[in-house]
């Protein structure tokens, strides 16, 4: 993590746990926001919280309206095209700040070899068997390759087990 000091991050959900220095948090559902505005690294949490969720409540969140079902990217700067996975929505956010490229790092997309999922504290709610859950959201991201190819955004996945195909793969040391 100490490769990503000093530039400009975008975590997802809980990786604000493991990613503390993050200039921004971004999450879409608020059963995750219950479960986390309290926790003391939320609390600490220096950097700026946005949502897409209807339901979340909270003086420091930044509000985006939800584009759903997402068409790839919404373009009007206060929308976000997310749905089944924040990850979505956070790239989205990401175009809406200006970038150029992304780098993905933890965007795997499925279970470890372990069984395990996430790179953070485990969420409460169980995923479904197997892959399905990211298999779902896989068929939200087909949405967004195009838009980003279009508006001249290039993205780079770091994570080298990642089941995502449409963006090349590198260690993160070659990028950052």
């Amino acid at each position: 993590m100490d490769m990503l000091k000093g530039r400009r991050v975008i975590v997802v959900n809980s990786s604000y746990e493991t990613f503390p220095d993050a200039d921004v948090c971004f999450f879409g559902d608020n059963r995750w926001w219950e479960d986390h505005k309290q926790r003391d690294a939320m609390v600490a949490f220096k950097g700026r919280v946005f949502t897409a969720a209807l339901a979340a409540a909270g003086e420091r969140l930044h509000r985006m309206r939800r584009i759903n079902p997402p068409p790839g990217l919404a373009d009007a700067p206060d929308a976000l095209a997310t749905q089944r996975t924040s990850l979505q929505g956070a790239m989205n956010l990401a175009v809406h700040f200006g970038v150029r490229r992304i780098v993905l790092l933890g965007a795997d997309m499925g279970r470890a070899p372990d069984g395990s999922s996430h790179h953070h504290s485990p969420h409460k709610w169980p995923n479904k068997p197997g892959n399905e859950t990211w298999d779902i959201q896989m068929a939200q991201f087909r949405t967004i390759v195009e838009p980003l190819k279009a508006r001249g955004v290039d993205v780079v996945n770091t994570s080298p087990d990642s089941r995502l195909p449409w963006w090349p793969k590198r260690l993160l040391s070659e990028v950052v």
